[in-house]
């Protein structure tokens, strides 16, 4: 999941709520390199290098020697030593000089940015503060140089913009662009300017986009690599993308440049709270214009799909880590992109070292990213929040997914399944490696030629991660969706009042359809490893447990009780805005419902048994409901096996999910909680309304004006709340590796 606010929680699981979309469309050249920017002078305090880092706030307030900068009252803070300021908030670009009482500078002031590498330039825009206090260039010159000759040169006059662009002009193998300022807006103040965006840098909302479909997916068994997708459809009735139109920004467009693309959601006390679904980017012809049309369609594909077919170059020198096959991979897409990819701290530095260097020659950059993740025990995937290429393990928690949140009931099917992986090992013998798969009478049989796989307990551990992706089944859901969640998520589908099933999310595909935000989806519920583990989740409130014989290492969860839901609001006369009931006074209503109660504490581990040890062990008793409103009910008790006790556990909002046997657990707020769940119980519905009629009572001294009044009369009071549910008693699960997993391969 993506980070979010509670606010962002409430707003997008709300009804109604209201979905912004927003593109950050880039369209530069994807090779340029930047160079540090120069100036006639500059205050001590500037930053010339962050003329480029895309950040467009007005700089903060700090003391200088400028007139109405250096106020006493808290307005303006004092600048640290070094003038590293609090946050390392960004300063822009400051002249040295000061205009004069006129706002004319004695001396032009001005600033440059400069690059390499950038072939062609038919557009920049520069940004200037938008603090009042700070003014505006009223008139300023900018160009566009090569090599120190002026291509382009546009003069300014009487300007009050804090942003302006440039375009209709075309300018081949630019080396700079120059903002020269001779008159400030206001008088006493140093020339400011925050941002220089060479080529088009625009933010996109509903009101420029005709269209929007973006599709994320991912495959966590690393056989296939798929990648994500967007299609998106711009208004270009300025004909500014028209190819044939000579003095448009066209020929700007080319691979590799990209397109950040987010979907917000307005929050109750205002303002919107944007979720990234990641940085999608041109490959190839990914556009289209019709003759006449009014619009231009962009299909993006992530960073996964710019590399997949690319064929993979490699370096000098092999990497010997997972981190380093990683960067190697982004940087076959140029030097912009060689830090673009993030590997797990805990992977980063594991071995990964080809079999030679013949057997990654030629080959494609998809295979080599499936090849090392297979070896580490990770899955690739294009980061949400970054666009980066990302090498993880699975994890196992996610979001909460209710039917009214879904247009129907989750469609389900049967998985595909796996009779065999047949593993062509990169020793040098040529052995082949076989592990038996999740179902004999399967079809399908995989056979894996992984260069970095060396031995058979490389391939074994290979098989586990691919085999737990195979078997069992595939939930489809139609719905509102929640754009925080990510693909790889193990999300807790709430099937019913008491029932809910654990899914991983592997695709999802946002598009607006009759003007709502819609998401389908594919989650994944595999079976597969239960070729390697055993279960059990103990089903008695009390008793003894016996180890298996032959096994000494188990992994143990257990939970308290679930907290019991709280008594709801009994039933309210609701004002509508009058001091007393009347008429128009008061209006009957239901009560509010009760507090829902938490699922109980989590507490895992390894623990260590003699071979047929017997347990004692007893499970936490669910919370009694609460009797006040405002207050969910009493905590559940902990669970308890042998030594071990979920007091020390935590507790896990949206509930715990175990994705191999597919159960979820420790849920808040369940409205009938199942025993051995640990699931928190429901706050009770509020009560009835209070009932009655509005009765005529003429006044002491009747007038024409003032007839008399209505009064209520109350005929049935306002019902009590009703109770909450009571939690559901904990939780004890324990797995363990089967024995036999060890022989599970063969060499053949």
């Amino acid at each position: 999941m993506l980070k979010r606010s509670a606010a962002y929680e409430a707003a997008i699981a709300g009804s109604p709520r209201h979905i912004f979309l927003r593109a950050v469309v880039d369209i530069s050249d994807p090779d340029k390199v930047w160079l540090p920017a120069t100036s006639s002078g500059e205050a001590p305090w500037s930053r010339g290098a962050e003329l480029r880092d895309r950040s467009f706030d007005a700089p903060p307030r700090y003391a200088t020697l400028e007139p109405g900068r250096w106020l006493l009252g808290g307005e303006f803070d004092l600048f640290p030593d070094g003038y590293r300021t609090a946050g390392d908030r960004p300063q822009g670009w400051a002249s040295e000089t000061l205009s004069g009482p006129d706002g004319t500078f004695s001396t032009p002031t001005w600033v440059q940015l400069s690059f390499s590498g950038m072939s062609i330039l038919q557009a920049f825009s520069v940004f200037f503060s938008t603090d009042p206090l700070d003014g505006v260039p009223e008139d300023f010159t900018v160009e566009v140089l090569c090599s120190g000759a002026a291509y382009f040169t546009q003069t300014v006059t009487g300007s009050r913009e804090t942003e302006m662009q440039f375009d209709g002009f075309t300018v081949y193998d630019p080396t700079a662009i120059r903002v020269t300022v001779t008159k400030w807006s206001l008088p006493g103040r140093r020339a400011r300017v925050v941002e220089i965006v060479p080529g088009v840098y625009e933010d996109w909302d509903a009101d420029m986009l005709s269209k929007f479909s973006v599709t994320q997916q991912g495959q966590f068994s690393c056989l296939t690599l798929p990648y994500g997708t967007a299609e998106i459809s711009m208004d270009n009735h300025t004909r500014r993308f028209e190819p044939r139109r000579k003095d448009g920004i066209f020929q700007s467009i080319e691979a590799r440049q990209g397109v950040e693309i987010h979907i917000g959601v307005l929050l109750s006390g205002g303002g919107v709270e944007y979720q990234e679904l990641g940085i999608y980017y041109q490959a190839g012809d990914g556009w289209k214009t019709g003759e006449n049309a009014m619009d231009m369609k962009w299909s993006l594909v992530d960073i996964i799909g710019l590399l997949a077919d690319r064929t993979f170059l490699p370096p000098e020198v092999l990497p010997e880590t997972l981190e380093g096959w990683l960067q190697a991979l982004v940087g076959q897409l140029g030097d912009a992109f060689k830090n673009r990819c993030h590997v797990d701290p805990a992977y980063a530095q594991l071995p990964v070292v080809a079999e030679s260097r013949e057997a990654v020659s030629g080959k494609k950059c998809e295979s080599i990213a499936r090849w090392v993740c297979q070896a580490t025990g990770t899955w690739p995937r294009a980061d949400a929040a970054t666009g980066r290429l990302t090498a993880e393990p699975l994890w196992n928690q996610g979001q909460k997914v209710t039917l009214d949140n879904l247009s129907g009931y989750p469609a389900m099917k049967a998985n595909e399944s796996l009779a065999a992986l047949i593993f062509h090992l990169a020793d040098g013998e040529g052995t082949e490696f076989v592990v038996s798969g999740n179902s004999t009478s399967s079809e399908k049989t995989v056979t894996i030629i992984n260069p970095f796989i060396h031995t058979p307990q490389q391939a074994l551990a290979a098989a586990r991660l691919i085999l737990a992706q195979y078997g069992g089944n595939v939930y489809e859901t139609v719905g509102r969706g929640d754009p925080a969640g990510e693909i790889g998520d193990v999300d807790t589908i709430w099937l019913d009042e008491s029932s809910a099933a654990t899914a991983r999310r592997m695709s999802q595909t946002w598009q607006i359809q009759d003007r709502a935000l819609v998401c389908r989806s594919q989650l994944l519920q595999a079976d597969g490893s239960y070729l390697w583990t055993e279960f059990e989740v103990l089903d008695q409130d009390e008793g003894d447990w016996t180890a298996p014989e032959g096994v000494t290492e188990f992994r143990l969860v257990l939970s308290d009780g679930g907290q019991g839901g709280g008594v709801g609001q009994e039933g309210q006369y609701i004002s509508a805005g009058n001091s007393n009931i009347s008429f128009s006074g008061y209006n009957p209503a239901y009560g509010a419902q009760g507090t829902d109660g938490q699922g109980g504490r989590v507490w895992f581990g390894t623990i260590k048994l003699n071979p047929g040890a017997v347990i004692h062990y007893k499970r936490g008793a669910g919370g009694a409901p609460g009797t006040v409103y405002g207050s969910a009910g009493a905590m559940g008790q902990p669970s308890v096996f042998g030594a071990y006790s979920s007091a020390e556990g935590e507790i896990y909002p949206n509930g715990y999910t175990d994705i191999a046997n597919g159960q979820a657990f420790c849920r808040p707020g369940v409205p009938s909680p199942l025993s051995g769940t640990g699931d928190g119980g429901q706050g009770g519905a509020g009560g009835d309304p209070p009932e009655g009629y509005l009765e005529f009572v003429p006044a002491f001294k009747p007038t024409e004006n003032h007839p008399g009044h209505y009064t209520w009369r109350e005929t049935k009071p306002p019902g009590p709340g009703k109770p909450g549910a009571a939690g559901a008693s904990g939780f004890i699960m324990l797995s363990w590796e089967r024995p036999a997993a060890e022989n599970f391969g063969r060499k053949k």
